[in-house]
């Protein structure tokens, strides 16, 4: 009996942030993936469904020179001749240089003389899209409905002070107001 040796066997009970790190962090990481594919996927299309059926663009049927009908708004060559302006920063209006716009924008452009007269003039557009959105207020930026109206101002602009340049359209690649 000397010899006999009692076992003792001790039982380790898990601490609670063992199990907040073992059932927590994975519940959460999966929640937030969760949250991501909904917004990105429901409800991004909902809002650029909603914004599109609000536009009421008129879209025009023409014939071209070949006989085929094209609809595209009398646009042509859609997307096949962009100048692009690369993060153009600006202190939008009444900021007094708190805050900032960094943006990169493209213009889709109707031709490739178009496209060459923008690229020759390049300090000339890029000083009349600084006036136009340095002219605005953080609140008028900020707002994702007057969006379009800004591209519209942008075009207006451009076609005014070079009028043998056609734009389709402005896009904004990057528009971040800090």
């Amino acid at each position: 009996m000397a010899d006999e040796v009692e076992e003792v066997k001790v039982e380790k009970k898990s601490s609670p942030i063992t199990k907040i790190i073992l059932f927590g962090v994975p519940a959460f990481i999966v929640q937030l993936i969760l949250v991501y594919f909904i917004t990105a996927n429901i409800l991004m299309n909902k809002v650029s469904n909603s914004a599109n059926n609000g536009l009421g663009e008129d879209v025009t049927t023409e014939e071209s020179e070949d006989g085929n009908s094209k609809e595209d708004g009398g646009q042509s060559s859609s997307g096949q001749f962009i100048y692009t302006i690369d993060e153009v920063i600006v202190n939008p209006a009444n900021t007094n240089g708190r805050q900032l716009l960094l943006t990169t924008l493209a213009f889709d452009l109707a031709s490739e003389a178009n496209k060459t007269e923008l690229e020759g003039k390049d300090f000339l557009v890029k000083d009349m899209v600084i006036s136009v959105l340095s002219g605005k207020t953080t609140r008028f930026l900020g707002d994702i409905s007057l969006r379009d109206s800004l591209r519209n101002e942008i075009a207006h602009k451009v076609e005014g002070f070079l009028p043998d340049i056609k734009i389709n359209k402005v896009y904004f690649s990057k528009f971040i107001l800090q």
